[in-house]
């Protein structure tokens, strides 16, 4: 996946950490972890739903679709225009903003499209480093996999969370501070199957979703590794040996003067 040099600006200063934060409601704006994580399908975007384990997940999807309808009536309550048909593109809409805004170093408006539990999680480790990430095309259409609502220190603080799965294309490419590639290419289009929660402060008229967090499933593949840069120190010489050369180097020059 992404503190700058104070005084900074640029893509290449990405990361830094703020002393000052957007003005925010007065209360609690956001939940403090992803409430009743959902669990992603082994297999999902290879499985067949016609093979025995398709079936089995598709009876677990079931008791989660209970849980989740019981929970679309309370967001419903605070947020009547919400629907689970066109809250996908909107939700992946925030998604490309908040990672453009990230590679553009827009810390701002960044603010507004995550929570400040997903912000440190997006800007950690990028210090000094360049990031070129576009989004190319939806493999699938996103959708609504997970919605859960409860409260916080009290009945009054709901909040609610919604996870979106996203199975799209996209580039990734991270440079560290020469300019070097550490991570991916811009040149070579990734599919990535991804779960995003996105999280609203259903108590709050004016509140708006933002994105949260990503759930990442038991079996998903390992990262590819991360190229560093390191210096190879070159054979330590001898003083003595160093004086000698120079004197060898000053005697050649001398000679081809006269």
């Amino acid at each position: 996946a992404l503190p700058p040099v104070c005084g900074g600006s640029g893509p290449a200063a990405l990361g830094c950490v703020w002393g000052c934060r957007p003005l925010r409601a007065p209360g609690p704006a956001v939940g403090a972890d992803i409430l009743d994580p959902y669990v992603p399908p082994e297999g999902d975007a290879r499985m067949s739903s016609l093979s025995k384990d398709g079936l089995r997940q598709r009876v677990e999807k079931l008791k989660q679709t209970a849980a989740s309808q019981l929970a679309l009536r309370k967001v419903k309550d605070h947020v009547p225009d919400f629907s689970t048909k066109t809250f996908p593109e909107k939700a992946q809409e925030i998604f490309i903003e908040a990672h453009n805004c990230l590679a553009n170093f827009n810390k701002q408006k960044l603010h507004s499209l995550v929570t400040e539990r997903c912000y440190p999680d997006m800007v950690r480790g990028n210090r000094y480093k360049t990031i070129r990430w576009s989004f190319v095309e939806s493999l699938e259409p996103p959708r609504v996999v997970h919605i859960r609502c409860n409260s916080i220190v009290n009945p009054s603080n709901l909040y609610g969370q919604v996870t979106v799965r996203m199975h799209t294309r996209q580039t990734l490419a991270v440079y560290d501070r020469f300019g070097r590639l550490m991570y991916g290419g811009e040149r070579v289009p990734k599919d990535v199957l991804e779960y995003v929660v996105f999280e609203r402060y259903l108590v709050n008229p004016y509140g708006t979703w933002r994105m949260h967090g990503k759930i990442v499933p038991e079996w998903a593949p390992p990262k590819d590794p991360i190229i560093k840069t390191v210096m190879i120190p070159g054979p330590a010489l001898d003083p003595s040996q160093e004086v000698k050369e120079n004197k060898e180097e000053t005697s050649e020059q001398v000679q081809r003067q006269q």
